[in-house]
């Protein structure tokens, strides 16, 4: 099912350029001028088709079988989330990815074969000019991964920031961030009653985006980072209101699970 989730975009136009829907005048020194600039405005929009689920976003989760390497997994639930610019301006765009701490072995090592809950990318999605999940401008995807830790209604998340490197001009639309989401096939009914004591029922996963002009700035890094803040630097508070998040999906754990 395909959702715009509107509650989720945040947008900026930095404050030494912009006033939006107004005009700017100033005095020369040597003459009285109106000089009267129209500015632009930055919007997104982050839209996510999320497997095929009822009109509250729920999707069955169920042990997977196969391998998502070889093309061959099954029981994975599409999650593709995507970012569009709607403004006049040309924007940069970024997208956290919040997964429950115990769901995701993200610390120390990011070894994901001891995640309950894993989350797979396109290999085309993470060319240059696309999608990013390094901390740099420079970095590899899945090596030093953008990432930061936050608490949202009591609960622990991993957070995963993945950055488009190209500037979005009016209209355009990024490829997708991520493309499922598929429970780990070693996890057990045991597994499933330990969790749910932490999460309950349902296990939400959200999903935010933020966008900035791109006019003025070296590249994505920089301007998001600037707009922002970096999720690499130990005093990063995320602007991010979580509790605000209406856009959440989750996944119904009553499903039976490996024995």
């Amino acid at each position: 099912m395909k959702k715009k989730i509107l509650s989720l975009c945040l947008v900026v136009a930095l404050a030494a350029t912009a006033v939006i829907g107004g005009t700017l005048a100033y005095f020369s020194d040597t003459d009285v001028q109106k000089n009267t600039f129209t500015t632009g405005n930055v919007a997104i929009d982050l839209w996510e088709d999320f497997g095929d689920n009822d009109d509250q976003g729920i999707e069955e989760l169920i042990p997977a079988t196969g391998s998502a390497q070889n093309g061959t997994l099954k029981n994975g639930i599409e999650k593709e989330v995507y970012v569009e610019n709607t403004g006049s301006e040309d924007a940069y765009v970024r997208v956290h990815i919040a997964i429950p701490s115990i769901l995701d072995n993200a610390q120390p090592d990011f070894d994901a074969s001891k995640n309950v809950l894993h989350f797979n990318y396109d290999n085309d999605s993470v060319v240059d000019g696309k999608w990013n999940w390094s901390k740099t401008v420079d970095g590899t995807t899945g090596s030093n991964w953008n990432f930061y830790e936050t608490n949202i209604d009591n609960v622990s998340y991993n957070v995963y920031v993945v950055t488009y490197e190209t500037a979005l001009k009016n209209s355009e639309a990024t490829v997708d961030a991520m493309s499922q989401v598929y429970l780990d096939s070693k996890t057990t009914n045991d597994d499933i009653t330990k969790i749910k004591k932490t999460l309950g029922d349902n296990w939400y996963i959200y999903v935010a985006a933020e966008g900035t002009q791109a006019a003025g700035f070296k590249n994505a890094y920089e301007a998001l980072n600037t707009a922002f803040g970096d999720p690499t630097a130990p005093t990063y508070t995320s602007k991010i209101d979580w509790k605000t998040v209406s856009g959440k999906t989750w996944v119904d754990t009553e499903a039976t699970v490996n024995p």
